[in-house]
């Protein structure tokens, strides 16, 4: 076996750093930059993307606002599921029997026929028009936590040009009547608590007179409906 000549192991040896060089390179230089691309692009990406609904919750309405998404209700009664006949009949079969057609029929017979034992408005709104057109929402709500002798408490808000909410000061003089007159009554919104005479109960939220969603406590049984969209667990 001859010896290998020094040349050869030069010539070795220069490979060898050269594959290290190039193995350095490529891993710490071309993998390294490329995954931290890819992981600033995924934080970017998350950023973007989070901040809409950031700033959609820049606004939030005042908790005594009930139908301020249903302005389009007649919309909303024409497409949504009608099975308040059905439900009645499982939850309140002798109700069902007196041939209630309707959530408004039904109300009206429980408030008659059954008897209203206490009756408790928990929200009261009104939506105004004043002449110039801009929008005002005249709030009524019972509270423990008001000096009013009646347990009421009146909120006053006016509506920017894009619909939400600014609550507005009020003196302490203000009544209901006199908010009221200063413009016109578009909607009317009233959320109330029924105690019947027969023991059951009714927790009713009507807009305009007319039943925009109730439950129905008929001993146990519960009937729940928005317009005559219905379930009876």
């Amino acid at each position: 076996m001859k010896p290998i000549k020094l040349k050869t192991w030069i010539t070795w040896g220069l490979i060898l750093f050269g594959l290290g060089l190039f193995t350095d390179y490529f891993f710490f230089h071309i993998l390294f930059h490329a995954k931290n691309g890819a992981v600033a692009t995924q934080e970017t990406g998350a950023v973007i993307t989070s901040s809409p609904a950031e700033n959609q919750n820049t606004k939030t309405p005042d908790n005594s606002f009930l139908g301020e998404a249903t302005d389009t209700e007649a919309d909303a009664t024409s497409s949504s599921k009608d099975n308040f006949l059905e439900s009645l009949q499982l939850c309140a079969p002798e109700v069902a029997a007196q041939a209630i057609a309707t959530p408004e029929a039904l109300i009206e017979y429980l408030q008659k026929s059954v008897g209203v034992k206490e009756e408790e408005i928990s929200l009261e709104n009104y939506h105004l028009t004043l002449a110039d057109g801009s929008k005002r929402r005249v709030h009524v709500i019972t509270s423990d936590n008001t000096n009013s002798p009646d347990k009421k408490e009146i909120r006053f808000f006016k509506l920017d040009e894009e619909g939400y909410p600014e609550r507005l000061p009020l003196k302490g003089n203000e009544t209901v009547a006199s908010l009221l007159a200063q413009g016109k009554i578009t909607k009317h919104e009233v959320k109330s608590q029924l105690v019947l005479k027969d023991g059951s109960s009714v927790a009713l939220e009507k807009h305009d007179s007319k039943v925009f969603e109730f439950q129905y406590n008929n001993h146990g049984k519960t009937l729940s409906c928005r317009f005559k969209d219905c379930q009876c667990p």
